[in-house]
């Protein structure tokens, strides 16, 4: 009996946790948008519940691809991916079907949902929201190298909804991917520090084709916050491209402050960033407390290329350089307000058009930023090329 019993104890976990080859596992599908596919897992854990997703992560090997049924998991405690190579996504393709949830932005227990310890890792797939700090944390100080974030919804957290931290050791988080996901408060964050994307010390990444909405702190505070996308604190070569930003208190900001913040790398002499680009975005923000839509601070050799900023807050501008450290590159923009040199900033500048308003765009008020028949007279070429934004 005590045989037959732990023989079919060992049947329930395997069946509560299925671990499934490598060579059996469906191929995947790729991405309808960019063509993007999961790496290929060495073998695969599926999970159907909350106690399952802790324990596959908890005892992750290298190459484990942990996949989520549909479902909802109420996170109980930060899940922190520690080996490398890891991918963990929604089965379904769907983010809205396996959504991860804390108990709220303010008060929860859970300041972390998925914690990034290791490099290579991935997360895809699937929904996380509602927990106290971030949905998810990328691990300078751990070098967590080479994360990706796809086809994902990060939703209502208490501060930055994805945020690249480091810390005094000369480790890193480098050449990460944001791809073909949404970020986006309900209504707001609970208070001003927040992003959408907050990465410090980092290089080469790539933030592309997502969607960003009411990225602002409460109304209380006059919606102020961070910018949406920020890289900054000796980051380097970041590249922001064909993102769209909605109703979000500032835009893109590579570089944050003059010189390098404490605890990060040094990529300059009073360089808060060094290069990257930021092109084919939509930024639209009409309500009268809107800020600054692109912002190059302390930032040397960035170029600003084919982006459509259509704000109209009391700023009389649309896009800044700014401080001494600066010298950028701003050609083939379409924006409602011109460039502001700040501070000593400088840049090169070409093909750039000012002056947009509503009426240059189908739909300005419902976020559609194709151009109208008299916007395509106007813009003469400047502006996003393509516009696709996700669907929200």
């Amino acid at each position: 009996m005590t045989v037959l019993r732990a023989i079919v104890a060992a049947g329930m976990v395997l069946a509560a946790a299925a671990i499934v080859p490598a060579q059996s596992a469906p191929v995947l599908p790729a991405c309808p948008r960019c063509g993007w596919r999961p790496p290929v897992a060495t073998r695969t854990v599926a999970v159907r519940n909350i106690g399952e997703l802790e324990r596959a992560i908890d005892g992750a090997r290298a190459g484990d691809g942990i996949v989520l049924a549909d479902g909802d998991y109420a996170v109980r405690r930060m899940l922190d991916i520690h080996s490398p190579n890891v991918t963990v996504r929604g089965r379904s393709a769907d983010p809205a079907k396996v959504v991860l949830h804390g108990q709220g932005m303010t008060g929860d227990s859970v300041g972390v949902a998925i914690s990034v310890s290791a490099p290579g890792v991935t997360v895809a797939d699937l929904t996380i929201r509602d927990v106290a700090y971030h949905a998810i944390q990328v691990r300078g100080e751990a070098g967590a190298s080479g994360f990706t974030l796809h086809n994902a919804r990060l939703l209502d957290t208490g501060q930055q909804l994805l945020k690249g931290s480091l810390s005094s050791n000369p480790v890193y988080a480098d050449n990460g991917l944001v791809a073909c996901s949404d970020f986006s408060y309900t209504n707001s964050a609970p208070s001003n520090y927040t992003n959408g994307v907050d990465l410090i010390g980092a290089k080469g990444w790539v933030i592309r084709d997502n969607r960003f909405s009411r990225i602002r702190g409460p109304a209380s505070d006059g919606w102020k916050a961070g910018p949406t996308i920020l890289a900054w604190g000796g980051s380097a070569d970041t590249a922001v491209l064909r993102n769209t930003i909605v109703d979000s208190f500032r835009g893109i900001a590579l570089g944050l402050a003059f010189g390098v913040a404490t605890a990060t790398r040094n990529v300059g002499p009073d360089l808060d960033h060094s290069g990257g680009v930021i092109r084919d975005n939509g930024i639209i923000n009409l309500n009268g407390w809107a800020d600054e839509g692109i912002e190059a601070n302390a930032n040397r050799d960035v170029r600003i290329d084919h982006n459509t900023v259509l704000v109209e807050g009391s700023l009389p501008w649309s896009i800044s350089v700014r401080f001494s450290s600066s010298v950028a590159r701003v050609t083939n923009n379409l924006t409602s307000r011109p460039t502001q040199f700040r501070d000593g900033g400088l840049a090169v500048m070409e093909n750039n058009v000012t002056g947009a308003n509503r009426t240059w765009f189908l739909d300005a008020p419902g976020g559609d930023l194709h151009l109208s028949a008299l916007g395509t007279t106007h813009a003469g070429g400047a502006g996003i090329v393509l516009w696709r934004p996700i669907a929200r």
